[in-house]
């Protein structure tokens, strides 16, 4: 067995769309075969395509269809050992390199080879695609796909994002018994975090539970205290007012809640603009919680995105107004949420929780809010939303930007243009 271009997806791929012509529908031992049924495509494990009907002969078979790059790849696979196997009656293979018996040994299953049988636009699209060295493989090759046909297809994408994004909901939801408020202020610690500082930050508001914040929202100091103690940031000796006050402060509460913070290793402060320090982000944190109560329960009531954007408006203590760090001075500045900020929150905590709180039946509605939210923020900003500009693909909201972006991520990176309806209008042009 050699290696091949040729993967196993684009033969799925010829047998979904029914690409394989007729006169080469023919075994490798030079029986005729006729398709009545090509079967139901199977994205899970066991044989590729269920529920097929063949006519060999004359002979009608119904049953299982799998397909290989190579017919050795069956052995391979110990397919002759799984019961799951036993019902094939059919295997398309790119190469036949060798016979494939039944599991009564007596005859082999019935086998197409396409080697050399494959429509050559079709192969060398797929080859063009396979072996791109662009950031986008279809580059060079979109232009020709209508831009009415890509715009469905954002759709699809925006959707499934927020499905996959919905999935952590799930998880966090699981751990926290149901618990809709304390996933929320779970989703929303983690993306206090952005990139660098989510796990520090989900497990800052993990270690301090939303019932002992609740108990504490009336007093601003305490609940700065209970979020940098948590976080391990009062460890230190600073001669700050400020930080002495919540030192002596956390130190009460600790003890009253039996709370054990966070290492303060884990939180990262370099390469980062200082606006995005993890102080900054907590005293914003801890301002939000001070300023909102039962903030899951407001925003699913709500039905307008000014009204949600407008909960998730926080206010630092004055103190951040000339601090990045404790015990650092700096030149003043406001250090309140911003409102692209913010619209990040919403579009990766709010929206996914919404989402996931109607999927799950408890109130359709908020998935049509999910979806008005990303399509009333502005598109995001970066270097992928950039280059899908240069392409001729337009990104006005965050809806569309988090389409374009489940697109790279979830298809382009992993060359994954075969599930792509892009590349599938390429592959068929």
């Amino acid at each position: 067995m050699t290696n091949s271009p040729i993967k196993e997806e684009f033969l799925h791929f010829l047998w979904r769309t029914k690409k394989i012509q007729p006169e080469h529908l023919v075994t490798t031992d030079g029986r005729i075969i006729d398709i009545l049924d090509f079967g139901t495509y199977n994205v899970d494990s066991g044989p590729d395509f269920f529920n097929a009907k063949i006519n060999i002969e004359g002979t009608v078979w119904a049953g299982n269809i799998e397909m290989h790059v190579f017919s050795s790849d069956w052995k391979r696979h110990k397919h002759q050992h799984d019961k799951a196997y036993e019902n094939v009656i059919l295997h398309v293979v790119y190469e036949n390199d060798t016979d494939i018996l039944l599991s009564n040994e007596n005859s082999s299953i019935p086998t197409i080879a396409l080697k050399g049988k494959i429509p050559k636009s079709f192969a060398d699209n797929y080859l063009t695609l396979m072996q791109s060295k662009a950031l986008i493989p279809c580059q060079n090759m979109i232009s020709s796909v209508a831009l009415e046909k890509i715009e469905l297809w954002k759709y699809t994408l925006a959707i499934d994002r927020l499905y996959h994004k919905s999935q952590q909901v799930s998880d966090i939801l699981h751990s926290t018994g149901n618990d809709w408020e304390e996933t929320l202020y779970i989703m929303l610690a983690r993306y206090f975090g952005a990139k660098v500082n989510t796990e520090p930050f989900e497990r800052l508001a993990r270690s301090l539970p939303l019932r002992v914040v609740n108990k504490n929202k009336d007093k601003r100091d305490t609940l700065d205290a209970l979020f940098f103690g948590q976080a391990g940031m009062l460890m230190a000796s600073y001669e700050d007012e400020y930080f002495i006050r919540l030192k002596k402060e956390y130190q009460f509460q600790q003890k009253k809640y039996s709370l054990k913070p966070i290492d303060p290793v884990a939180w990262k402060f370099s390469k980062m603009r200082p606006m995005n320090f993890p102080t900054v982000r907590i005293a914003q944190f801890s301002g939000l919680m001070y300023r909102v109560t039962f903030l899951f329960s407001q925003i699913r009531e709500s039905t307008h995105p000014a009204e949600i954007r407008q909960m998730l408006h926080s206010e630092v203590t004055q103190y951040w107004d000339d601090h990045y760090r404790f015990g650092t001075p700096s030149s003043v500045m406001k250090k309140n949420t911003s409102n692209d900020f913010v619209d990040l929150l919403l579009i990766n905590a709010i929206a996914p929780v919404l989402y996931h709180y109607g999927r799950n039946g408890a109130d359709e509605k908020c998935i049509d809010v999910a979806i008005k939210l990303l399509e009333h923020i502005g598109s995001e900003k970066n270097s992928v939303i950039d280059h899908w500009k240069e392409l001729g693909i337009s990104s006005k909201t965050a809806f569309d930007s988090q389409a374009l972006i489940h697109l790279k991520n979830n298809y382009c990176n992993e060359f994954k243009c075969l599930s792509c309806k892009i590349g599938n209008e390429i592959m068929n042009k």
